[in-house]
């Protein structure tokens, strides 16, 4: 047979990938095998599988913001990027019910970080209204006490903390700022802490963070765990420097935009999302990664 010409070739290839499919790739079918506990999707709506794609590559913690428009709490960034088919129960809560329905029970349970764009009490209202997918499996506030759940929902932006204080039995939660260690309110309205990277601890947002910005961090980190709280920073550059501080400094959630290059970066590096017969020491971020 004569050979193919350069033209018929990559037709050619083409038809052979379309039959047997995309290669294989054994890093993300490790990283979806095993739940990553520090991993945060920020943004995650903006992927074409929002909600199941963190999922399913181990992330326990999902930011989605919202606006409250009518009688619906719809999923975008700004509010001119707000269309009435993408809702939080169409993307987030259906999806999360679908999810525990069909996996066994973690330990480990689902944040739901919920940024409010605008106006707290009336997106706290309609949250409530819409919970019903996931009402027997949210974590909860009874007689004081929290029973855990499969999904804590947490309310961040916007926060309609009084209202939120002012429940004695709920499903919601606050995200609270640094300055709350210092006011240290109870655990039960504020079991997470957040702050935006650069101006809580004084440091640029590329490159590992000074001797006192490390300083800071540690001792941040170590009063939310005294607390009982989980710590969290915004506003970082996708930087494995960043990644390995906040590591290293016990940082409970580490956000990023690129869900799959976090995911795989954790699994090497971070000992918290590994199972414990995996373990081994973290690995040193090279140059290359910088």
């Amino acid at each position: 047979m004569p050979p193919l010409s350069n033209a018929v070739v990559p037709i050619v290839l083409g038809l052979i990938g379309a039959l047997i499919g995309p290669p294989d790739d054994p890093a993300s079918e490790q990283v979806g095998s095993i739940p990553l506990p520090t991993a945060h999707a920020h943004n995650d709506y903006r992927h074409a599988d929002p909600c199941i794609g963190a999922l399913r590559l181990g992330f326990r913690s999902i930011e989605v913001d919202v606006f409250p428009v009518g009688d619906d709490l719809l999923v975008a960034h700004d509010l001119d990027e707000a269309t009435p088919d993408r809702t939080i129960e169409g993307l987030y809560l259906e999806p999360l019910a679908r999810w525990c329905e069909t996996t066994p029970e973690e330990t480990l349970p689902v944040t739901l970080l919920v940024d409010i764009k605008r106006d707290g009490p009336r997106a706290l209202e309609l949250l409530l209204e819409k919970r019903s997918p996931l009402r027997p499996l949210l974590s909860r506030v009874e007689r004081g006490e929290i029973v855990a759940g499969r999904i804590m929902v947490i309310l961040s932006g916007s926060r309609p903390i009084a209202e939120v204080a002012a429940m004695p039995d709920r499903v919601v939660f606050i995200d609270g700022r640094p300055a709350d260690l210092a006011r240290n309110p109870p655990v039960t309205l504020v079991p997470l802490v957040s702050g935006s990277y650069g101006p809580t601890l004084e440091t640029p947002l590329f490159g590992p963070p000074s001797d006192s910005a490390g300083t800071r961090l540690r001792a941040l980190a170590r009063t939310a765990h005294e607390q009982g709280r989980r710590l969290r920073f915004w506003g970082h550059l996708e930087d494995p420097a960043i990644w390995a501080a906040l590591v290293e400094a016990k940082v409970d959630l580490i956000g990023t935009d690129d869900r799959a290059r976090l995911a795989d970066w954790l699994l090497a590096n971070d000992p918290r999302c590994r199972r414990p017969d995996d373990a081994v020491p973290m690995a040193e971020t090279s140059d290359a990664d910088r």
